[in-house]
Formats: C-alpha cells, sequence, structure tokens
C-alpha cells in the first residue's frame, strides 16, 4: 500500500485538528473462504504459473469485481502513531473502526448514498490533548452527502473507498517479482514483491478460487490482511447524525 495512500488514511484519524482549528470546517485476519469462491476445497487458479506483472494485473482485475471485502491490521507512521484498521467494505456500503497505538480515533459508516463518521473523544484528546474541542466534537456522529469533499470537514475520505483502497495495493511504476509460494493462514499463495518507490510491499496472492490479494505486508506499510470476499455487509445509519456546519457553526469556527 502506497505513501500517499497511507498518509491519506492517517490524516482521515488526525483531521481531527482541523476540526477545532477553526475555519476548515467551514469551508487483519485472512483466509481463502466459501464467500470467494468454493471453500478451502476451490480448484488451483494456475495465478502461480504466470509472470510476475501477469499476477498483478489479473489479481487487479478479480478484485475490481469483487462486490465487498474485510479489511484488518496495522499501517505503520511515518514518523508517527500506528494505526490500525477493522473495516468491512462494499459497493456504496461499509462501516468501520480506526485506532491509533490502540486508542479509538473514528468510526465510520456508508449508507443510503451518505456518509457517517464519529471521532471518539479519546481520539480528539490523543491529538489535541484535553480541552472543549473533546465535548464538542469527541463522540458525535456527523452526516455528508458520499461524493462531497471531505478533506474540508475530516471525513474518511478513502478509508471508506473499497476500489481507492484496493487500487491502492498497487504502485504505479513498481517493479513486480515472483518471491515463491506458501501459505497465509491456510491459504496456498503466491508472493509477488513490489518495488517503487515508496518501498517495498510484499502481496500473497490466493491460488485456488479467484487471485484475490488475502495480505499486503511492507516494510512501511505494516501488515494487512483482507478477507471474506463477496460476504454480506450490512450496514444500518446512527441515529442523531448532524451537518458539519451544525456540529461547529461557520460563526463560532471563524471565531
Amino acid at each position: 500500500m502506497n505513501t500517499v495512500t497511507r498518509r491519506r488514511i492517517a490524516a482521515s484519524a488526525a483531521a481531527v485538528a482541523l476540526l477545532a482549528g477553526g475555519g476548515v470546517l467551514a469551508g487483519c485476519s485472512s483466509g481463502y473462504d466459501a464467500a470467494s469462491g468454493g471453500g478451502t476445497t476451490a480448484e488451483p487458479n494456475g495465478i502461480e504459473k504466470l509472470p510476475a506483472k501477469e499476477i498483478v494485473t489479473t489479481s487487479v482485475a478479480a478484485m475490481a469485481t469483487a462486490s465487498s471485502v474485510t479489511v484488518s491490521g496495522v499501517f505503520k507512521g511515518d514518523d508517527g502513531p500506528d494505526m490500525s484498521l477493522d473495516l468491512v467494505l462494499g459497493t456504496g456500503v461499509g462501516e468501520g473502526t480506526t485506532s491509533l497505538n490502540g486508542t479509538p480515533i473514528m468510526e465510520f459508516r456508508e449508507v443510503d448514498g451518505k456518509i457517517y463518521w464519529k471521532i471518539t473523544r479519546e481520539g480528539v484528546e490523543a491529538i489535541l490533548g484535553p480541552g472543549d474541542a473533546s465535548k464538542v466534537i469527541g463522540g458525535r456522529w456527523v452526516v455528508a452527502p458520499v461524493g462531497a469533499d471531505e478533506s474540508a470537514f475530516a471525513g474518511p475520505g478513502e478509508l471508506g473507498d473499497k476500489d481507492a483502497l484496493l487500487a491502492s495495493l498497487v504502485q504505479e511504476g513498481a517493479t513486480a517479482t515472483v518471491a515463491g509460494t506458501g501459505e497465509v493462514k491456510g491459504t496456498p499463495v503466491v508472493f509477488v514483491k513490489m518495488n517503487g518507490s515508496d518501498g517495498i510491499t510484499t502481496l500473497a496472492v490466493q491460488t485456488v478460487g479467484e487471485p484475490y490479494v488475502v495480505q499486503a505486508k511492507g516494510d512501511q506499510a505494516g501488515n494487512i490482511a483482507f478477507s471474506d470476499w463477496n460476504g454480506p455487509v450490512s450496514v444500518t445509519a446512527p441515529s442523531g447524525a448532524v451537518s458539519p456546519e451544525e456540529l461547529i457553526p461557520q460563526d463560532s469556527a471563524s471565531g
């Protein structure tokens, strides 16, 4: 997973500082399963016999057609805290939580064309320290239409976008090398090493059923697991959500 994506995801938590700063607001376990095409008895797909570049392009194409995926694991911070993720992402629906060094930071839900997110009081205080900001912002659900400029009000952004998150597995311009075969928690895989400007990330692509990535492990990105491909995703909108402008009125933000 590339550096730009990791920074954007980390920023989705750290952006709580912008909410209180005045003006900005106003402006994983992995493994093959039945959901991915037939259970542990699924037939081999032969992808390990392809050249490295073809393994990657074939896997990317397969993942692009998947209806959902569960993502979990830890991003290593760029000279900052580690960020853990627990996400279930579908097409136009999803939910997830993030933590920084074990402290819960953000929860989000996407359903019915709207994105909801809540930054915890502990998250606000972890970033800004104790103060009034945690009382105003912390623990309150915020809602906006999907596609709105979330960067202006600290929304989850790329964190909740299944297609963007999966596309970020492949660095543009990186070279791919097959690094052997093996297993990831009982799932037979082929390992492909992606070497690019953001460092080396090793993708584990399953060699049975659909050739989905089940793990991304890097010298910088940490260890991220992808599981429950094409599983059901059921999300309920939270009650009591407010718009960004209601959370911090424009005159309060500018003052």
